[in-house]
């Protein structure tokens, strides 16, 4: 190449570099420094049996925003199940029950999340089961993000169903089908129950909104008791009939004298195979979150059996941020990101991830299809913020639900004496 060659190439170079320190000066915001962002960290508190999806959940976060850490503080359930046990003054961003909401809002411990979802452009809110969302949502206005889902299943002890030679029950099983598996393995001489109800006879609860019945009328907003519907009282009459007609069902008085003990004694009882079926939650399962040990027997898990329609009772987790935070915007992408994985012990809240097939993957398809038929029916989500006549009720309905159980009144005038002694009607 000539050297009249070289210059005018050099000359063309010199050109398109000027062009490009022009264009640097002039386009808005170029040429100026960014700011490094400041290095924060932020507490998080979650129950101790979370702690190892947590750390794995911390750990990813941190590397897609290094300048945020996050520092884990674990709680055991005891300390923190229960809203006056929730110790909030020392933590940033936490993760609690719905229950625990009112608590909170009058204790004014939380932020309002709503200028941090606007604000947020990436956040979909619309992927959230509404139903959730509304759980965690009080004035109108939301004060948490939905972490996950947990809601009433039936466990089932497999070695006790091939002892008795009993087919094991399926989604979309049945009422039928749930009395015929609870006479087959019931073996007095054993001391052996196809089921048992809760020590306080809330698992009722569910059979009557599958029937189609009511406790009230309308759970989320509730302005009156309806212990006296008709299909309510038909319900608890199929109910009373496993334990009073059948003499298949214990009561709970019998059941704590047959499996021996107090308080947990009918997760005892399953594990020890005097119990084929009992009603527990999802996190209970395999006894990963709530026991040092896996459960030492093979067992199974499927919907509550359905009679109408299919009903449980559910309850969620939500993620909050501290009124006393000091970073809020570096805990509200914590949230944003922790929201959107998949929970170990709960149920995802979003419908991408239940309906993506690496949920399915991840957790089985058994388990999967129990997520998916039971997301499907009637979620008994209970209100967060009850007036203290509906409280009050729940304790009169409780009462009449013992009458029922022990043959001391129908189920037709125990539910009729708790409609009129309730004031909340």
């Amino acid at each position: 190449m000539s050297f009249n060659g070289l210059h005018a190439k050099i000359g063309r170079l010199s050109l398109v570099c000027a062009v490009l320190c022009l264009l640097l000066v002039f386009l808005p915001g170029c040429g100026e420094t960014v700011p490094t962002p400041d290095l924060v960290t932020i507490t998080f508190a979650h129950l101790a049996f979370d702690t190892a999806h947590y750390e794995r959940l911390a750990q990813d976060f941190n590397e897609s925003h290094p300048y945020i850490t996050v520092e884990l503080r674990a709680k055991q359930p005891r300390e923190w199940m229960r809203s006056g046990d929730l110790s909030v003054d020392d933590v940033d961003v936490f993760v609690a029950q719905d229950s625990a909401l009112a608590w909170l809002l009058e204790q004014e411990s939380i932020l309002n999340l709503d200028p941090f979802i606007e604000q947020d452009g990436s956040f979909e809110l619309p992927d959230f089961y509404p139903r959730m969302v509304e759980n965690l949502t009080n004035g109108g206005k939301t004060w948490a993000v939905p972490a996950g889902i947990d809601f009433l299943v039936m466990f089932y002890n497999q070695d006790l169903f091939d002892r008795y030679d009993v087919p094991y029950p399926e989604v979309g099983w049945t009422w039928d089908d749930f009395l015929n598996i609870v006479l087959a393995l019931h073996d007095p001489e054993a001391n052996i129950f196809g089921y048992a109800p809760s020590s306080d006879l809330s698992d009722a609860v569910p059979f009557i909104y599958q029937h189609g019945g009511r406790v009230a009328d309308d759970l989320q907003h509730p302005t009156r008791t309806t212990f006296d519907d008709p299909l309510t009282i038909e319900a608890l009459e199929w109910y009373a009939k496993l334990i009073l007609e059948y003499d298949a069902v214990p009561t709970p008085a019998e059941a704590r004298r047959a499996f021996g003990g107090s308080g947990y004694y009918i997760g005892r009882a399953f594990l020890r195979g005097q119990l084929g079926m009992w009603a527990g939650s999802f996190s209970e399962r395999g006894g990963r979150y709530y026991s040092s040990t896996e459960w030492d027997l093979r067992w199974g898990m499927v919907p509550l059996p359905r009679d109408k329609q299919s009903a449980t009772i559910a309850s969620v987790e939500g993620y909050y941020i501290s009124s006393q935070a000091q970073h809020p915007d570096a805990c509200w992408q914590w949230i944003a990101f922790a929201s959107g994985q998949v929970p170990d012990r709960l149920i995802p809240t979003r419908r991408s991830l239940v309906e993506a097939t690496a949920y399915e993957q991840q957790v089985g398809s058994d388990v999967a299809a129990v997520v998916l038929e039971s997301l499907g029916g009637e979620l008994l989500l209970f209100p967060t913020d009850l007036p203290e006549e509906a409280e009050a009720a729940s304790g009169i309905f409780l009462k009449a639900m013992e009458e029922i159980v022990s043959g001391r009144a129908s189920p037709e005038d125990a539910l009729k004496w708790a409609q009129q002694q309730s004031s909340f009607r």
